[in-house]
């Protein structure tokens, strides 16, 4: 079931480290995600989901996500990862979907650090 929240600027959504049950999809404004305080990424287009790893990973929240400026958000409660995809094909669908997306872009990144770091090369 769909919950829409509203959160202000600077108001953090989930913390890293924080047990969670549950998902979000933005539906406006834009997010930062931290990671050990380090800024790992901007969330700015509306359907984009956040927040899933843990519940996917059986562990805490991996990342805290706190708003840049006023956002509305949608949480989705859910008991189990199986319950969500036999539910929902098209939200699992997504999720693969996302996930593959941020693989991509972290195997981007970390080409493009071992190019500017010879010691990473095996050339």
């Amino acid at each position: 079931m769909e919950k829409i929240i509203e959160v202000a600027p600077g108001q953090t959504i989930l913390e890293q480290g924080e047990e969670g049950s549950g998902f979000f999809i933005l539906k406006s404004g834009t997010l930062e995600v931290f990671k050990d305080d380090v800024l790992l990424a901007v969330i700015m287009y509306p359907g984009t989901i956040f927040g899933e790893m843990g519940d996917i990973l059986g562990r805490p929240r991996t990342c805290t996500v706190k708003a840049k400026n006023a956002a509305k958000i949608a949480f989705y409660q859910i008991d189990t990862l199986d319950t969500l995809v036999s539910n929902n094909p098209e939200i699992a669908v997504k999720l693969i979907r996302t996930l593959a997306s941020r693989l991509d872009r972290t195997t981007q990144k970390l080409i493009d650090t071992a190019r500017e770091n010879p010691l990473w090369s095996t050339k």
